[in-house]
C-alpha cells in the first residue's frame, strides 16, 4: 500500500512539473524579426542616441528586416542584420510573427572612380583609422549600407559607404569609403513581402518557454516539484536490505528471550 501512495504522489509530482514546465511548439522557437518601417533607422553600435560617427554603423534599409536578439530596455533592441549585431530604436521597427523569405536586402556591389586607391576607414571621417586601400580597378566591393559623416570641401555629398572587400595583400577589409569616390551602386528595391503583423491566436510566439517560467521563484517552485519526486522514486525502489536487516534483529532479540530447551525451536526463524 505504502509503495502505491509513494508512486502516485511521485507521478503527481512529475504531473505538476509538467504542467509548469510547458514547452511552446515549435513555431516559439523560430526567430523573431522586426520590420524597419522608420527612414534614416541607425544600426547603432550601443544602446546610445548618439549619431557620433564612432556609435553608428549604418542606415537599415527601410521594409527590410533586422533579427531580434534581446530588449535592451524599454528605447532599444539589440538585433542583428547579416553580419553586424547592434541596437536599433524600438520605435523605428514593427514586430512581426512570421519568418521572412527575405529578411535583407540583397546583395549589391559598386566599383572605385575617380581616385588610384580609395582608402577605407574604421569611421565615416578622414579622421578615422586607416583600414586599406582599395584599387581603381576594384569591382567586387560589397555593399552594407550607408550613413552621413564627414563631407569633402570639394564634394556636396556627406554620404560614406558601409562596405568591404576582400584583398590578396590586405585580406578582408571591412569599413567606411567616401561615396562620391564610387560608382555603379544601384538603389535598393522595397521588400513588398506580405509578413503576419498580428501573433497566432494558437502559438505563444513570445517565449520558447511558458511565461509561468519567466521569473526565478517559478524556477524554484519547480525544483521543489522534482525535488521530491526523485526522493519518492528513490523510496519506492529502494532494496529490502535494511527492512531485512531489521527483521533479523528482532528474531535474534526473541531467540534471546527463550529459555534452553525452546532453543531448540530456534530453526523455525528466517535468518
Amino acid at each position: 500500500m505504502r509503495k502505491i501512495l509513494f508512486t502516485a504522489l511521485a507521478f503527481l509530482c512529475i504531473f505538476n512539473f509538467s504542467y509548469f514546465c510547458n514547452i511552446v511548439p515549435s513555431k516559439a522557437s523560430e526567430p523573431i524579426y522586426y520590420r524597419v518601417i522608420s527612414e534614416n533607422t541607425v544600426l547603432y553600435r550601443t544602446p546610445l542616441e548618439s549619431n557620433e560617427s564612432s556609435n553608428v554603423y549604418f542606415y537599415l534599409p527601410t521594409t527590410y528586416f533586422v533579427l531580434f536578439n534581446s530588449t535592451f530596455d524599454e528605447q532599444f533592441l539589440n538585433v542583428t542584420y547579416k553580419d553586424f549585431t547592434g541596437y536599433v530604436l524600438a520605435s523605428d521597427v514593427q514586430r512581426i510573427y512570421s519568418t521572412p523569405q527575405t529578411p535583407y536586402a540583397p546583395t549589391q556591389n559598386f566599383s572605385v572612380q575617380g581616385v588610384a586607391n580609395l582608402v577605407m576607414r574604421n569611421e565615416p571621417t578622414t579622421n578615422g583609422d586607416y583600414i586599406g586601400t582599395i584599387p581603381f580597378n576594384a569591382t567586387e566591393i560589397e555593399y552594407f549600407g550607408s550613413i552621413a559623416g564627414e563631407q569633402s570641401n570639394s564634394q556636396l555629398s556627406d554620404i560614406w559607404y558601409f562596405c568591404r572587400y576582400v584583398s590578396f595583400e590586405q585580406g578582408v577589409l571591412t569599413g567606411y569609403v567616401y561615396a562620391p569616390l564610387t560608382k555603379d551602386l544601384t538603389e535598393i528595391s522595397p521588400n513588398y513581402e506580405e509578413v503576419e503583423t498580428e501573433p497566432s491566436a494558437s502559438v505563444n510566439t513570445d517565449t520558447i518557454i511558458a511565461p509561468e517560467l519567466q521569473t526565478g521563484s517559478n524556477i524554484l517552485l519547480i525544483l521543489g516539484l522534482s525535488i521530491p519526486a526523485i526522493i519518492l522514486l528513490i523510496l519506492v525502489f529502494r532494496p529490502e536490505r535494511r527492512k531485512k536487516k531489521r527483521e533479523a534483529s528482532r528474531q535474534i532479540a526473541q531467540l534471546n528471550k527463550l529459555s534452553l530447551p525452546d532453543k531448540k525451536d530456534s530453526d523455525d526463524f528466517d535468518f
